[in-house]
């Protein structure tokens, strides 16, 4: 780090950060109230080894719903299919990333890495060994059609 900082001044980072202020805003702030210039990464680093993490701010319940509802696969068809959605952009080291909607209502996020190792995240529920199976045939079908 290129510059030291004093105890009030890192409170005031621990401040700045609790109201939210992105990382930009810390540095900038660091210039302009206590004189001192920091790197984006420097500032990055410090966040880091002192453990402040930059609060988000609180949604209103109805926009959190919101966002939620529209984050969430889309409900699997009657059919019995599940519903498999590719992101529109990929999770960074991802080749593919996206999401799925099971007919048992269990949903989640899948990726598969450069390495081509597949993984689940946000996983609610348990998908069965016949929907994992249909999983993959949709999935297939998806990609083979120029979904990507």
């Amino acid at each position: 780090m290129s510059a030291k900082l004093t105890a009030e001044q890192l409170e005031l980072v621990r401040q700045w950060a609790a109201e939210g202020v992105d990382l930009n805003g810390i540095q900038k702030n660091l210039v302009s109230e206590c004189g001192v210039h920091m790197t984006y990464m420097d500032v990055r680093f410090l966040l880091l080894d002192y453990g402040i993490e930059i609060a988000v701010a609180q949604e209103a319940p109805a926009a959190a719903a919101k966002k939620e509802e529209a984050e969430a696969p889309a409900p699997a068809e009657a059919s019995g299919k599940p519903v498999v959605e590719l992101d529109e952009l990929q999770i960074p080291g991802t080749l593919l990333s996206g999401k799925v909607g099971f007919p048992s209502g269990t949903r989640g996020a899948w990726q598969i890495d450069q390495m081509g190792r597949f993984a689940w995240s946000d996983l609610a529920g348990t998908p069965t060994p016949e929907e994992l199976q249909a999983f993959q045939v949709e999935l297939t079908q998806l990609l083979s059609r120029g979904g990507m």
